[in-house]
């Protein structure tokens, strides 16, 4: 009992307590804290020590305490925006962002972001552009997400998502006919192809790594049916002092065929960029196995 207590404290530590700042504090004072914060190690330690286990299998990784840092720094970070994003106003936006690319001046696409950095804040500088947007969402459980309040945060989370975005969350079944729909009322669907290719059976043939792997095509599948192009947003988060960098690629050919490879190449260099800011580390191998183990469930 005391250890499922214990578990329940740190969480509510880890997901409000702490992030809040940045709601409480203006955003320079807060990540000032934030970054102190982050040398805890107690942090986060079981998500962060096995990201930095998975880490070192693919990518080299020189001083883990530093790597560890950054790490639960930027998942300080992006707990904290769920604070931010409900507080703030866009002109956060204008005050807080070095580089802002212009979103594409086009009624409908498919927006692709992935499990790096901060990304609340790139939904909703897509919303202050003009456009809103259905995010593709999978639901969880208590079970799943290990403890009440992680689920609760989860739960709270995707509520913030959908705000941010204008419009509800998609969940399957029926996501691909709901997804073409909103794209042909002139709104955008967005979500992460970065899911383990184990949890999705659009699983295709790329090559990450140097390696052959899977990656999902779920989302370029929808742009290919509604006939929109694809658009990749990232926002990257500078560690000095908390200021983002929204980088957004032109729009891309649902219909090229190298597209599906020149989404995970890109997703790739934002991993070797900076791999601390992945959150999806553990799931990595999955990746790999269903390329090179047909028998893998």
């Amino acid at each position: 009992m005391w250890r499922k207590l214990r578990r329940e404290l740190l969480n509510a530590t880890q997901y409000f307590v702490l992030p809040a700042l940045g709601a409480l504090l203006p955003w320079p004072l807060a990540f000032r804290l934030l970054r102190r914060c982050a040398r805890w190690r107690w942090l986060y330690r079981e998500e962060w020590q096995a990201a930095l286990g998975a880490a070192r299998a693919f990518l080299p990784v020189e001083d883990g305490e530093d790597w560890a840092w950054r790490y639960r720094l930027t998942r300080l970070v992006d707990h904290a925006d769920y604070w931010l994003t409900r507080t703030r106003s866009d002109r956060w936006i204008a005050r807080h962002f070095r580089r802002r690319d212009a979103f594409p001046d086009r009624p409908a696409a498919v927006g692709l972001f992935f499990h790096w950095c901060a990304g609340m804040w790139g939904v909703r500088a897509l919303k202050a552009s003009g456009h809103r947007s259905a995010v593709l969402a999978g639901r969880f459980s208590p079970a799943s997400m290990g403890a009440w309040v992680a689920y609760f945060y989860g739960h709270v989370r995707l509520r913030e998502l959908a705000r941010s975005s204008g419009l509800p969350l998609l969940y399957a079944p029926g996501t691909v006919a709901r997804s073409v729909a909103t794209l042909q009322r002139g709104d955008w669907i967005i979500g992460t192809p970065d899911v383990p290719p184990t949890e999705t059976p659009l699983g295709r043939p790329v090559t990450l790594f140097g390696r052959p792997a899977l990656f999902a095509d779920g989302l370029m599948e929808i742009a290919r049916r509604a006939g929109v192009p694809v658009v990749i947003f990232t926002c990257a988060l500078d560690l000095a002092d908390g200021r983002r960098d929204l980088r957004v690629s032109p729009p891309l050919d649902a219909y090229d065929p190298a597209l599906r490879q020149h989404v995970a190449s890109y997703w790739e260099a934002l991993i070797r960029e900076q791999p601390w800011a992945f959150t999806l580390w553990q799931a990595m191998p999955a990746f790999f196995q269903p390329a090179s183990d047909p028998a893998a469930p």
